[in-house]
C-alpha cells in the first residue's frame, strides 16, 4: 500500500466519524437555548440523546453485515448524506418529536460509521499504522465536540440554534460528495481477489477450533468496558456545557468551551493512545489507566458540583478529555487484535452496540436524577461508579483473556501481507 493509495483517506474517515456526532454535540453546547424554545425538561432534552444511542444499538448489529459486503463508496456516501437528513429535519423542527426525529436519523448514520471505517482501515491500512488510523480517525468523534463546543454557541447567538444547524447540514452535503469522489470503491465480495482473501481468513480461522465459531471472550469483555465507559461518558459530554452554565455559573460562550476544550484534549489523547496501542502493552493494561482516570475526572466533577470550585470543573474537563474520551480508540483498535479481516465488522459492531447503549443510558439517566435531586451530583457520582467499574473489567480482563487474543493475529498478519 503506498503513500498515493491512501492519500487523502485518513481525512475521509475521520469526518466520516464526525459528522454524525456532530449534531448531538451541537445541541449540547446550545442546551440552554434548545430547552427553553421548545419549553421542555433537562430530562427530556437527555432523551434526545438517549433516542439517538438506541437507534445506534439498534441498528449496529444490522449494519454489520452491510459494513462487510456492501462497496465501502457507498457505505461512506450514505453516513453523509444521513448525517445532511439529520440536520436539515432538526433544523426544520418546531417541536420536541420532530427533533426526536432527527436525532433517530443522526443516530442510523451512526450505527454505520464505525463498522464502514473501520473496514476500509483493515483493507488499505499499512499494516505498521493500523493501529494510529484507529486513533486518529476516532478522534473525529472529539473533532465534532471541539467544533461544536466553541461554533455552535457563536452562531446560536447570531442566528438562532437553528441556524447552527443549516450550516451543519450544508458540511455534511459537501461531504458526501468529496466522498462519492475519493473514497476507495472496495473489491466486490464475489471477485477474485476478494473470494482469495475470504478463503484465506476462512482457513486460518480453522484452525482455531471453537473460536471460528463464535467471538472471542475478549471481545465480549471490550463490549462490557464500552457499555460502562459509555454511560459515563455521554453523561458527561451531553450535561457538560449545561452544568457550566447552570451549575458553575459561567456564560453560554464559556460554558461551551468546557465542550471545546474537552473535544481538543481528545483529539490529541485518541491519538495519542493509538500509537500506545501498536506497541506491545495489553490492550486492557492501557485501559485499565483510562478507566482509573476517568474515574478521578469524574470526581473532580462532583466536587467541583459540591463545593463550587471553578477550577475543579477544568480538571474534569481535562481528565475527561484526556481518558474518557480516548476509551473507543482502544476498544475499536483492539478488536483488530482479537479477530480476523472477515469478521472486523461484527466485531465492530459489537462493541458499538455495548457503546450506543451506554452513550442511550448516560444521558437519560443524569437528566432524570437532574429532575429529581435539582444538581448535577448525583449524576457524576453515577458516571464515577461506571467508570470504577470499567477498571474492574479491565482487571478481570487482564487475568483472564490473553489467550483469546493471540490466534486471530496471524490470520490479519496474513491477509495484509498479501
Amino acid at each position: 500500500m503506498t503513500d498515493r493509495d491512501t492519500r487523502g483517506l485518513l481525512p475521509l474517515l475521520t469526518a466520516a466519524m464526525a459528522i454524525g456526532p456532530l449534531l448531538t454535540y451541537g445541541l449540547s453546547a446550545t442546551s440552554a437555548l434548545v430547552i427553553d424554545s421548545l419549553d421542555i425538561t433537562v430530562a427530556q432534552f437527555g432523551m434526545l440523546a438517549t433516542l439517538t444511542f438506541l437507534t445506534a444499538a439498534a441498528l449496529a448489529l444490522a449494519f454489520s453485515h452491510v459494513g462487510d459486503h456492501f462497496s465501502t463508496r457507498g457505505l461512506l456516501v450514505t453516513v453523509f448524506v444521513g448525517a445532511a437528513m439529520s440536520y436539515v429535519l432538526a433544523a426544520l423542527s418546531t417541536n420536541y418529536l420532530w427533533l426526536l426525529g432527527a436525532m433517530a436519523l443522526s443516530g442510523a448514520a451512526q450505527a454505520l460509521s464505525n463498522p464502514v471505517t473501520n473496514r476500509v482501515i483493515s483493507e488499505r491500512a499499512p499494516q505498521p499504522k493500523r493501529a494510529q488510523w484507529i486513533g486518529v480517525k476516532q478522534s473525529g468523534v472529539q473533532v465534532a465536540q471541539l467544533v461544536a463546543g466553541a461554533g455552535c454557541p457563536v452562531l446560536a447567538l447570531a442566528w438562532g440554534w437553528r441556524g447552527a444547524l443549516w450550516i451543519g447540514a450544508v458540511v455534511a452535503g459537501a461531504s458526501a460528495l468529496v466522498a462519492w469522489r475519493r473514497s476507495p470503491s472496495s473489491h466486490s465480495p464475489h471477485s477474485p481477489q476478494a473470494s482469495k482473501q475470504v478463503a484465506t481468513s476462512v482457513n486460518a480461522l480453522r484452525t482455531t477450533g471453537s473460536r471460528a465459531r463464535s467471538m472471542p471472550r475478549a471481545v465480549w469483555v471490550l463490549a462490557a468496558y464500552a457499555l460502562f465507559s459509555g454511560t459515563g461518558v455521554q453523561a458527561t459530554n451531553v450535561y457538560l456545557p449545561l452544568f457550566a452554565l447552570e451549575g458553575m455559573g459561567l456564560t453560554l460562550t464559556a460554558a461551551g468551551l468546557t465542550a471545546a476544550i474537552a473535544g481538543a484534549i481528545g483529539v490529541t489523547s485518541r491519538i495519542f493512545w493509538g500509537r500506545a496501542l501498536s506497541g506491545k502493552i495489553d490492550t486492557f493494561v492501557l485501559l485499565l489507566i483510562l478507566a482509573s482516570g476517568s474515574t478521578l475526572g469524574a470526581l473532580a466533577l462532583l466536587m467541583a458540583q459540591l463545593v463550587g470550585w471553578l477550577p475543579l470543573l477544568w480538571l474534569g474537563v481535562t481528565l475527561h478529555g484526556a481518558t474518557a474520551l480516548a476509551a473507543n480508540v482502544l476498544l475499536m483498535a483492539g478488536v483488530l487484535r482479537v479477530v480476523g479481516t472477515t469478521a472486523v465488522g461484527r466485531a465492530s459492531s459489537l462493541i458499538a452496540v455495548g457503546m450506543y447503549l451506554g452513550f442511550a443510558g448516560g444521558p437519560a439517566l443524569t437528566g432524570f436524577l437532574f429532575d429529581v435531586t435539582a444538581g448535577f451530583a448525583a449524576g457524576w457520582m453515577v458516571a464515577a461508579m461506571m467508570y470504577a467499574a470499567c477498571a474492574l473489567l479491565c482487571i478481570w480482563g487482564v487475568r483472564t483473556t490473553p489467550a483469546d487474543m493471540e490466534p486471530a493475529m496471524p490470520v490479519e498478519a496474513d491477509r495484509l501481507t498479501r
